[in-house]
């Protein structure tokens, strides 16, 4: 997991496909798919993790944190649509007034047509 939080997402994906190859019924945990894609995507490489975006809302389909995720990831790849539903989920599930105004932003500059993940914003995530 070390890997993709130092941005070295295809290393990380390597070593997911060679511990499901090792051991065929492997169940990694939603947790650590949506680190995968969470990390990936801030890292500018989303359209390499969001198989694992969707693994993590498959396997914890109610999890806003998740979905947040999955929010950015879509936003990244161009589903813009796709990541406003992804961010109003998450405003409703969420209790941090601060998390909900910085995601109302980017649904806001979403809506609008612009793309509020500059490389400064994707930097500050991490």
């Amino acid at each position: 997991m070390g890997l993709v939080f130092e941005g070295k997402v295809d290393e990380a994906l390597a070593s997911y496909k060679k511990a499901q190859e090792l051991d065929p019924n492997l169940e990694i945990s939603a947790n650590y798919w949506n680190k995968l894609c969470l990390r990936g995507s801030l890292y500018n490489q989303a359209d390499k993790v969001m198989f694992a975006c969707e693994k993590a809302i498959e396997l914890a389909p109610d999890d806003g944190g998740i979905i947040d995720s999955r929010g950015l990831a879509r936003a990244l790849t161009g589903n813009r649509k796709g990541a406003i539903e992804d961010f109003e989920q998450f405003i409703k599930w969420t209790d941090d007034e601060e998390d909900k105004a910085q995601r109302q932003g980017w649904v806001d500059a979403l809506n609008n047509g612009e793309n509020p993940f500059t490389t400064e914003v994707l930097e500050s995530l991490r």
